[in-house]
């Protein structure tokens, strides 16, 4: 028997816990199984939290009871865990009390299941759980979940399937099926994603990590006698190796969408063409995000509803003409989403927006919002290593911003050139280039406006990146 009194206690605590903000007013076991008899005995669970502003929350829970019945986060002795690569290489299925949760691992071998050796948990991770098996295996527990197919194993699966070597091949998975009381209204059958476990990059880096690293060591070259009309050939001369990582990283990423967009894959992925309603809802979205933020009180955007308004627009005006065509996206794209090492770029974690449901994180999108996602990531990393070195707005800051714009200038440049270079390959971008530029102005914008809303909450110091973002947008279409 879980004790729920503890879980409701030390659930908002967890860093894992999407629901922060709101107070739980009950926790419900929905259903749970038994994996290791212990002690202290390791149970899965999945349970229902009812908040007191009626809202609802489905959680995947893997637990350790003692012999007093005392429930703790496995995740505080992960040794216990080592049971799970077991469970995946055997392809076992775990009675619960109102359905099975299954274990399968069709890149696992059962002769030498993973965790027999080393594991670790990864840490510092926000909406999931890790824990790396024998440092060969990377398995990632998903904690708050819905019914049905979940994106990040959906799409990893079916690259592996696919034979797309810019992820890491998904080797093993969990998942539960049963019959469950989601809302408190009765039982119905359900599907619901647990898990999904992937082969271990070694001497991979974060892209983040990576590119902020190289960036400061680029503003570590800048100097006070560099003449300001040199500036864009040095830094091209000087950010020469990053700029070719980018490129490649444009390359993969186009890589990634030719693979999502073949006409032969099944239903739910097969590539469809753009159309008004796509446009209506795309711009609509937009607007809607604009007028929000208007309506608070960050400085910096002056008069410019205006002017969005009328870049909003000419993607409007393109209804009629061929926009390319829609497909399975990364969804939430940026340089922290993708690892960098021997073999090249990687792309992980395909869960999309997590305040997104999974019904909206597997709609078919347009790929340029993925490169307007990356693109917005490059504006960040080049003022966070500024905020990284010097005071805002201090001599130093104002010495280096500059060479930080045309640091990002040309990593678009190059991340676009390795991108248009092989996404023709796809057939699903427009044909004419400047319909491109015109959809990825609408979608930078609105990504902008999202970081903007995000910062103004969170890191208001750094509101004044997505502010510089969405002028940048209006000087380059004013170019255009």
């Amino acid at each position: 028997m879980i004790d729920t009194t503890t879980l409701k206690e030390e659930l908002a605590g967890r860093r894992w816990f999407g629901d922060k903000e709101r107070a739980i007013k009950d926790v419900v076991v929905l259903d749970e199984a038994t994996l290791a008899d212990g002690p202290p005995q390791l149970i899965v669970a999945l349970v229902r939290i009812d908040f007191t502003d009626s809202g609802q929350a489905l959680y995947h829970l893997p637990l350790l009871v003692d012999e007093e019945g005392a429930v703790t986060d496995a995740f505080e002795d992960v040794d216990q865990l080592r049971v799970l690569g077991d469970l995946m290489a055997h392809a076992h299925s775990i009675k619960g009390n109102h359905g099975l949760f299954h274990f399968g691992g069709p890149g696992l071998d059962p002769l030498s299941p993973p965790g027999s050796g080393s594991i670790r948990s990864m840490g510092n991770e926000q909406s999931n759980t890790s824990i790396v098996l024998d440092e060969q295996v990377i398995l990632k527990l998903f904690r708050k979940v819905e019914p049905g197919p979940n994106p990040d194993l959906e799409l990893a699966r079916l690259l592996t399937n696919e034979g797309f070597e810019g992820t890491p091949p998904q080797v093993g998975e969990i998942l539960y099926e049963g019959e469950l009381d989601l809302d408190g209204s009765g039982p119905g059958d359900v599907s619901i994603d647990l898990g999904i476990a992937a082969q271990f990059i070694h001497d991979a880096s974060e892209g983040w990590a990576e590119i902020l690293r190289q960036v400061k060591g680029f503003y570590d070259e800048v100097h006070p006698e560099d003449a300001s009309e040199d500036m864009r050939t040095l830094t091209a001369e000087r950010g020469a190796t990053t700029f070719e990582l980018l490129e490649e990283l444009g390359d993969v990423t186009a890589k990634l969408h030719v693979t999502l967009a073949r006409e032969e894959l099944e239903l739910d992925f097969v590539p469809e063409p753009i159309d008004v309603r796509d446009i209506n809802a795309w711009t609509e979205a937009t607007r809607s995000s604009l007028k929000d933020t208007l309506r608070t009180d960050i400085y910096g955007l002056g008069r410019v509803e205006e002017a969005f308004d009328e870049r909003i627009d000419r993607l409007v005006a393109l209804e009629g003409n061929d926009l390319g065509w829609k497909l399975r996206i990364h969804g939430d794209y940026h340089l922290g989403q993708v690892l960098i090492g021997p073999r090249g770029w990687m792309v992980i974690d395909f869960e999309g927006e997590p305040r997104r449901t999974i019904e909206e994180r597997r709609m078919k999108q347009s790929p340029l919002k993925d490169v307007a996602g990356m693109l917005r990531s490059f504006s960040y990393a080049a003022t966070a290593a500024l905020f990284e070195r010097a005071e805002p707005d201090s001599g130093e800051w104002q010495d280096l911003s500059d060479w930080s714009a045309c640091w990002e200038e040309l990593a678009r440049e190059h991340f676009l050139a390795g991108y248009l270079r092989t996404a023709h390959e796809g057939h699903f971008l427009p044909a004419d280039r400047d319909h491109v530029g015109v959809m990825l102005d609408v979608f930078e914008i609105d990504k902008a406006l999202y970081e903007l809303a995000y910062e103004r909450g969170h890191r208001p110091d750094w509101v004044r990146i997505p502010l510089r973002g969405l002028h940048q947008v209006l000087d380059r279409s004013e170019i255009r």
